[in-house]
C-alpha cells in the first residue's frame, strides 16, 4: 500500500463508517402509513431510536401475539441496545423457526459483525439474503463485511441490492460511498454521499465522508460547503488529512494550523496531524512545508 493509500485509510479511520450495518435507518421524506403489526411497530420505534417505546411495546405485547414474534422483537431490542451477546443468543434461538429464520439470520449477522466475528457474520448474512433477498439491512451489512476483507466485487453487489431495495436509505448510500472512498473512487463516492446528506442532513458519517470525498477530488471549497463555526476546526482537520493524502502538504499544513488557531484549548488532533505531516515530509524527498523546517 502506498503512502497516499495509507494516509487515506488513516483519515477514514477517524470517521464512523455509518455503519452502518446496525445503525438506525434515516428519516424518510415520504409520509408512510403507521405500521399496524406488533413487529412493525417495534421495528419503527427502533429505527427511530425510540428504544424505550420499543421496550414498552414488547412488555405490553398481547397474549395472542406468537411467542416467536415476541422473541424476535426482544432480540431486535437487545441489538438496538447494543447488548450483543443477548441479541446473538435471541436470534440463534429462532434459527429453527421458519417464520422468523431469515430475520434471525440477519440479526445474528449484524450482532456478529459488531462483535468483530467476521466469518460468523458473513455466514449468517449470506443465509439471511438467500432466505429473503428483500432484507435491506442484511445487504448493507454484507457490504460492510465485504469491505473489511477488501472483497470489492461482493461489496458492489451487496450495496447495489440495498440501494435497489431502498433508494432513499441514507445508510446504504453512505456505506457505498465509504466503500468507494476506500478504493480511491472519490468522484463516485461524492455522488452517493451527496444523496445521503440530502436524505438525512443529520447523518454525521455521511457529512464527514462527503467532506473527505470532495477534498480527495481536489474540491476543497466544496468540502467546506457544509461547515459551520461549531464544526470548522473538526472540518479543517478532516479535510487537511485528505489534502495530505493527495500530497498537497502546504495545503494540509495551512488547514491543521488554522484548526489549532480556532480551538480555544490546545487542539491535540491538529498537533498530531502536523507531527505526522512533518514525518511525511522528511520521508518525501523534494517535499516542503514550513512545519517540517
Amino acid at each position: 500500500m502506498g503512502v497516499k493509500a495509507l494516509i487515506l485509510a488513516a483519515a477514514l479511520a477517524l470517521v464512523s463508517a455509518a455503519a452502518t450495518a446496525g445503525a438506525a435507518p434515516p428519516k424518510v421524506v415520504a409520509v408512510l402509513p403507521a405500521p399496524t403489526t406488533f413487529i412493525g411497530r417495534v421495528d419503527a420505534a427502533l429505527a427511530a431510536s425510540r428504544i424505550e417505546e420499543a421496550g414498552a411495546l414488547i412488555a405490553g405485547a398481547d397474549a395472542s401475539e406468537p411467542a416467536t414474534r415476541v422473541a424476535l422483537a426482544k432480540a431486535e431490542y437487545a441489538l438496538a441496545s447494543n447488548s450483543l451477546d443477548d441479541a446473538a443468543a435471541g436470534f440463534t434461538a429462532l434459527l429453527g423457526e421458519p417464520a422468523e429464520a431469515a430475520r434471525a439470520q440477519q440479526g445474528l449477522g449484524l450482532a456478529r459483525l459488531r462483535q468483530g466475528k467476521l466469518a460468523a457474520a458473513i455466514a449468517a448474512l449470506d443465509a439471511a439474503v438467500a432466505a429473503d433477498p428483500t432484507l435491506t439491512r442484511a445487504w448493507i451489512a454484507r457490504g460492510v463485511a465485504a469491505d473489511r476483507v477488501k472483497d470489492w466485487p461482493r461489496a458492489d453487489v451487496a450495496y447495489a441490492k440495498a440501494v435497489e431495495l431502498q433508494p432513499d436509505s441514507a445508510i446504504a448510500l453512505t456505506n457505498r460511498g465509504y466503500s468507494r472512498l476506500l478504493r480511491g473512487r472519490a468522484a463516485e463516492a461524492v455522488a452517493d454521499l451527496q444523496k445521503a446528506v440530502a436524505i438525512d442532513p443529520k447523518l454525521e458519517p455521511a457529512r464527514t465522508d462527503l467532506e473527505i470525498a470532495r477534498a480527495m477530488t481536489g474540491d476543497y471549497k466544496g468540502a467546506f460547503a457544509g461547515s459551520t463555526k461549531a464544526t470548522l476546526a473538526h472540518d479543517l482537520n478532516t479535510i487537511g488529512f485528505a489534502a495530505m493524502a493527495r500530497g498537497e502538504y502546504e495545503v494540509a499544513e495551512a488547514y491543521f494550523t488554522r484548526a489549532m488557531q480556532l480551538n480555544p484549548a490546545f487542539d491535540h488532533t491538529a498537533w498530531d496531524n502536523l507531527v505526522y505531516l512533518k514525518q511525511l515530509v522528511h520521508a518525501s524527498p523534494g517535499a516542503s512545508v514550513s512545519a517540517a523546517r
